[in-house]
């Protein structure tokens, strides 16, 4: 049996400075035997003929496109020695302005509309919606210690029954939160105005668009350059000096930029560990 590994080696090493020990430490309790990613959990051959709800098991719970902040882009972008493929696929996204933003690589709104609006069926069933990071060879993530708060924190088992479902939900608020102010205040180092910033959040969590929204996955080419505020001649040199920028944090300065709303989701998140801990003594 392989010996658990603890969960900062789990994330970035650009998270570790920010992250409370208590959690960057855990091992064992973090461990989800249960969601059996090489053999699908959710397969119709490992569910009881009565499940309502089944993954094919080639696609499996791959069928997402994460948004990846822009210092994570960046992290990719420097180690792509690791992940060749994801870095590669990262390249052609800005040359097709697939939404490629200042904020980072977001889903085109094309998908975002019908992932949103999805039937109780769609999801792990829907083929054109694999993961594009996804390896089909290997059946495995392509940009894995690089991928999205969604992807990181979801299981579709656990060991502790109600106290996993709890913490990982908890856990996977505080992340997208601390990725989120992360990212924003890199950009506020870049001189994008909060005008700005509001702007590009918009192309995220989309349940309608226009018309050439949902018929394309690139954008227009005046509107990607002016979302870009003079940044577009060197995209991936941007997306680098974020991941640089986010590296200078500590935890100080982390804590002023999650604010009060973030340090009660960081509290929740630690209360639902020690509950967890507790399940799995």
């Amino acid at each position: 049996m392989l010996r658990p590994v603890k969960f900062k080696h789990k994330i970035p090493e650009i998270y570790h400075p920010l992250f409370p020990a208590l959690l960057l430490d855990q091992e064992e309790r973090l461990e989800e035997t249960k969601a059996t990613c090489d053999n699908c959990a959710m397969a119709p051959e490992n569910q009881p003929a009565s499940a309502k709800v089944t993954y094919r098991k080639h696609l499996k719970c791959c069928t997402f496109e994460p948004y990846l902040p822009n210092f994570i882009v960046g992290a990719l972008l420097v180690n792509e020695s690791r992940f060749p493929e994801g870095a590669a696929h990262i390249r052609r996204k800005i040359e097709r302005r697939e939404y490629a933003l200042p904020i980072g690589l977001v889903p085109s709104v094309k998908f975002q509309v019908q992932f949103n609006n999805r039937g109780p069926k769609d999801f792990g069933n829907r083929e054109e919606w694999l993961c594009p990071y996804y390896q089909k060879k290997t059946q495995g993530c392509g940009i894995w210690k690089f991928r999205g708060t969604v992807c990181s924190t979801y299981f579709c088992r656990f060991d502790a029954g109600a106290a996993g479902e709890r913490f990982w939900e908890s856990l996977s608020n505080y992340l997208s939160y601390s990725e989120m102010a992360i990212m924003e205040d890199v950009l506020a180092e870049l001189d994008f105005s909060p005008r700005q910033v509001s702007e590009l959040l918009d192309y995220m969590n989309r349940y309608d668009g226009t018309g050439e929204e949902k018929n394309s996955h690139q954008m227009a080419p005046a509107l990607f350059k002016r979302l870009w505020n003079g940044y577009d001649s060197d995209i991936e040199g941007f997306y680098k000096k974020c991941y640089e920028k986010a590296g200078e944090f500590e935890r100080s300065r982390f804590e002023e930029m999650i604010g009060d709303f973030g340090r009660t989701l960081e509290s929740k998140m630690l209360r639902r560990l020690k509950a967890l801990e507790n399940t799995r003594k």
